[in-house]
């Protein structure tokens, strides 16, 4: 509105004598509404990335935060009218909201930097592009407790009220169920995810050795402080911010391998400004930007090629050779979100009983 001021009052006279080609600086700027994460990491798009995406694309972006249910929550109640372009969610959200014909396929035409995505992050048919990567799995204090190399390991009478076990609210407590049914089958992580249902009676064997159950990001430094050995399965994202500060605190190196916790990005169907959304995404995978990113979050980048410091690259699951030594498994959401509602009320009679 000022500049549009300005150019009224150095237009003087011609600019009241056409005062019908004068239009607001508002209604010539667009809008593009997308949700991000209530995390860090939305913070970090938020302060760092939207406003470089402004200046560059000359608009104005106007963000919600919400965790992956209430995001998809925020695209059911505008289905009917939409309002945003751009929706932040897990990988584990992708199928619902593809399902529900809440999003829409992305176009490599209208976001070339897709090409330097490695495949793997790319969902349900390019309906979804991974862009921030988190390894997942047990937390310890590596100071303390030794020789921890397998989870079968953490039934052992020595972690007896000594670990800590995930809120079966979250998503990494189905990720608990998997390694229970691997120990029980013998099978991969992988394969083991098919079988969940094998995997109840060695589960219910974990519970003399929990301390409790916890649901805050802050609790993992219960590990580092002594009250407990082990915590998990949890986010490297939620342990290395404090191990780079140098908390007694690492990711434990388990043979059987990691999970993945994948930050990804859609567009949304009928998108106000789809050509918008489309520079957004591709923006977000610029090498700079993902980069960056990566380095203040901990959580690798998706695209192929970005180098970063040995302080940093120390704590990252990344480049793919990495993630295939580190054992780095993409659960089935396909298979396993239907049989999430079941798993949550065993889940809560296994442990609460």
């Amino acid at each position: 509105m000022r500049s549009t001021r300005r150019t009224i009052i150095k237009g003087g006279a011609a600019a009241l004598a056409f005062p019908t080609i004068v239009t607001s600086a508002k209604a010539q700027t667009k809008e593009l509404h997308l949700g991000t994460y209530n995390s860090a990491l939305g913070k970090l798009v938020q302060k760092e990335v939207i406003p470089a995406f402004e200046a560059k694309h000359k608009c104005r972006v106007f963000t919600i935060e919400g965790a992956t249910l209430s995001n998809i929550a925020a695209l059911r109640a505008t289905r009917n009218t939409p309002k945003f372009s751009v929706m932040m969610m897990d990988d584990v959200g992708v199928p619902q909201a593809k399902q529900e014909e809440l999003i829409t396929k992305l176009d490599p035409a209208k976001i070339p930097n897709l090409e330097k995505v490695y495949k793997r992050f790319i969902f349900e048919d390019g309906f979804g592009v991974g862009f921030n990567i988190s390894a997942a799995g047990m937390f310890y204090n590596p100071q303390v407790t030794k020789n921890l190399t397998s989870y079968e390991q953490l039934f052992e009478p020595r972690f007896r009220k000594r670990i800590l076990l995930n809120t079966p609210r979250n998503t990494q407590s189905v990720l608990m169920l998997i390694v229970a049914t691997a120990l029980a089958t013998g099978k991969p992580l992988k394969e083991a995810q098919y079988l969940i249902d094998q995997g109840w009676d060695k589960l219910a064997q974990l519970k003399p050795n929990v301390l409790t159950i916890y649901d805050s990001e802050a609790m993992v430094l219960m590990v580092p402080q002594g009250q407990a050995d082990v915590g998990g399965i949890d986010y490297a994202k939620s342990v290395y911010p404090h191990a780079a500060k140098g908390i007694p605190i690492d990711m434990a190196p388990l043979k059987e391998g990691f999970f993945t916790g994948i930050n990804s990005m859609t567009l949304v169907k009928n998108a106000p400004e789809p050509e918008l959304g489309a520079a957004f995404i591709d923006f977000m995978l610029q090498p700079s930007v993902i980069q960056s990113l990566s380095a203040q979050t901990y959580g690798a980048p998706s695209v192929e090629g970005i180098t970063f410091t040995p302080e940093v690259a120390k704590y990252l699951a990344y480049p793919a050779t990495k993630m295939d030594d580190m054992g780095l498994t993409t659960p089935d959401w396909n298979f396993i979100i239907p049989r999430r509602p079941a798993i949550l009320e065993r889940y809560n009679t296994v442990f609460s009983s």
